[in-house]
């Protein structure tokens, strides 16, 4: 992901699913003015926690806030933001168009979207009962959380909602492992050669 994040640097940037905060952090430190929001009350606490120290100011270099993603953006104007950042979150819903047209609404023209998702074959192979070109709801199990809902779709759909609502794909990327996994955990540096996990796209206004 952050290989493929442009220049930031005085730019407004969104970080929609911010989670705990590890996105924003980078962003900051790379010189972008933040928005981060977050559908978990207790993970906006914690990213304000974190990441105090840029919450005084004037103006604030980060603004945090508890918001839903299959909502309206209500609290950013129209073409208000640079650069869109969203880390594995658009899985949990359904439909990503309303979503896609709330970011777009607020992207400056030539702004960015950057994402990352489940990669399509990972989830085909988790879930072989389910047709592979539909979108469903599908509940895993993740050792270090429970039981875990989220859609898995195709490629076709991931790429499908982007250009539907008016996106240019600029880069798709199927991360490989890095040496420094291979060498705490050759097993999963060998699994995630034979089915990567995951998918960035970057994406732009067209």
């Amino acid at each position: 992901m952050l290989a493929l994040l442009p220049a930031v640097s005085e730019f407004h940037i969104l970080d929609a699913g911010c989670g705990g905060g590890w996105y924003s952090e980078q962003l900051l430190t790379r010189g972008a003015r933040v928005t981060a929001i977050d559908a978990s009350a207790a993970l906006v606490e914690h990213t304000r926690r974190r990441l105090s120290s840029h919450l005084t100011g004037e103006p604030a270099r980060l603004h945090v806030r508890t918001a839903n993603l299959a909502e309206p953006l209500a609290f950013l104007s129209d073409v208000s933001v640079d650069g869109v950042v969203s880390p594995l979150v658009l899985h949990y819903l359904k439909d990503w168009r309303p979503t896609l047209r709330e970011i777009r609404r607020i992207l400056k023209p030539g702004g960015w979207l950057l994402l990352s998702t489940h990669h399509p074959s990972a989830d085909a192979a988790h879930f072989p009962s389910s047709p592979y070109f539909e979108t469903e709801l599908v509940e895993d199990h993740w050792k270090w959380v429970g039981k875990v809902k989220f859609f898995r779709r195709p490629l076709t759909e991931i790429t499908s909602a982007l250009t539907d609502v008016g996106f240019v794909i600029d880069r798709l990327v199927e991360p490989m492992p890095t040496d420094a996994l291979k060498a705490v955990e050759p097993d999963t540096y060998q699994r995630l050669l034979k089915r990567p996990e995951f998918l960035i796209v970057r994406a732009r206004v067209s």
